[in-house]
């Protein structure tokens, strides 16, 4: 004898269609606002019978629930938007991996909204991602303008975090020229990635190393543009030296650039540190096996977003959440190499 459903009709048909919750309704003998209401989780009218038909039938049937018809009920969807600054990070990955798995946790889905570099693609791209998907909310990692944060707040969408911080891309700027200063140098030029992008991280660091030079007496930094390439940083560094003098010391935006550095120190017969000192952000594993080892800002990954955390915890429940603020100094540390 087939099986019968267990709201008691006709057992389930073969079906080549996506399940509806008119068939979940149907195969728990209930209606479709009782299956509308139980699946999001607004279940306190309904019997625990009622609850555990409903849900046992849309498991079966593998019911997939509508995103737009669940934000419609609850005035919000499960997605969560990452908005990414337009900027070259080594070690975006995990840091988008760990915000990630707090955001699942918390019973939501990440989606991740990369700002363009130019124009105003970016923000019109994030203009419809927050009406037509309702976010529960946005993390800025640094790639929201503050017309963008307005336009999402004005939707009554929440951009976390919410409370000002310590500036993490000072902190690390200033690490870098003070200790390049702890090391007789005072001559310091700022390094950034040559491209197209619009560097928000590099800005915040070139700052950061300006005002230090301002407060110790030394005269502005240069700033020059290093490409990933042999010859172009090879000119880069000839011109600064030409144009600086030697010794100098060179804050650069990623270990990229200041390994880009140290070969074109080798290739101008310049030696490292002596004539050339370089740092770089980021602590990637190639600057730790080439000689000179590289000296270079490292970062806890878990520790630096912990204020992105602590600020999901307190807006979406998760449990007692750490302190909103960060402690730069036990975050980001500088790992002395070879290179200063």
């Amino acid at each position: 004898m087939p099986r019968q459903p267990a709201g008691g009709g006709p057992s389930t048909p073969p079906r080549s269609r996506p399940a509806t919750s008119v068939d979940v309704a149907r195969l728990a003998g209930v209606s479709r606002a009782t299956v509308s209401h139980v699946l999001n989780d607004q279940v306190e009218r309904f019997s625990e019978d009622t609850v555990q038909r409903v849900r046992r039938a849309a498991a079966e049937l593998g019911y997939v629930r509508s995103a737009a018809g669940r934000a419609l009920a609850l005035g919000r969807s499960d997605f969560i938007i990452v908005a990414v600054p337009s900027a070259t990070f080594m070690r975006l990955q995990d840091v988008i991996e760990v915000i990630s798995a707090d955001i699942e946790e918390l019973g939501f889905t990440m989606v991740a909204h990369f700002a363009l570099s130019r124009g105003k693609g970016s923000s019109n791209r994030l203009r419809h991602m927050v009406e037509t998907m309702r976010p529960a909310g946005v993390v800025d990692l640094g790639g929201l303008s503050p017309g963008d944060r307005e336009l999402i707040m004005r939707a009554g969408c929440p951009v976390l975090p919410q409370l000002v911080r310590p500036d993490v891309n000072r902190w690390i700027g200033t690490l870098q020229a003070r200790h390049l200063h702890s090391r007789g140098h005072g001559e310091i030029a700022y390094a950034f990635l040559a491209g197209g992008r619009d560097d928000h991280y590099g800005r915040g660091r070139s700052s950061a190393v300006t005002a230090f030079c301002a407060s110790e007496g030394l005269s502005a930094p240069a700033r020059v543009h290093v490409p990933i390439e042999a010859e172009g940083a090879r000119r880069v560094l000839e011109d600064l030296v030409r144009s600086r003098g030697r010794p100098v010391g060179i804050a650069c935006y990623n270990d990229k650039v200041a390994l880009a550095l140290v070969f074109a120190a080798k290739s101008l017969g310049l030696a490292v540190p002596r004539d050339v000192a370089v740092v770089g952000v980021e602590g990637a594993d190639i600057g730790q096996v080439v000689s000179p080892r590289l000296t270079t800002v490292m970062s806890d990954v878990a520790a630096a977003v912990r204020h992105f955390r602590a600020a999901l915890a307190s807006v979406y429940g998760g449990g007692p959440s750490p302190e909103e603020t960060t402690e730069l100094e036990d975050t980001f540390v500088l790992l002395p190499g070879e290179t200063t």
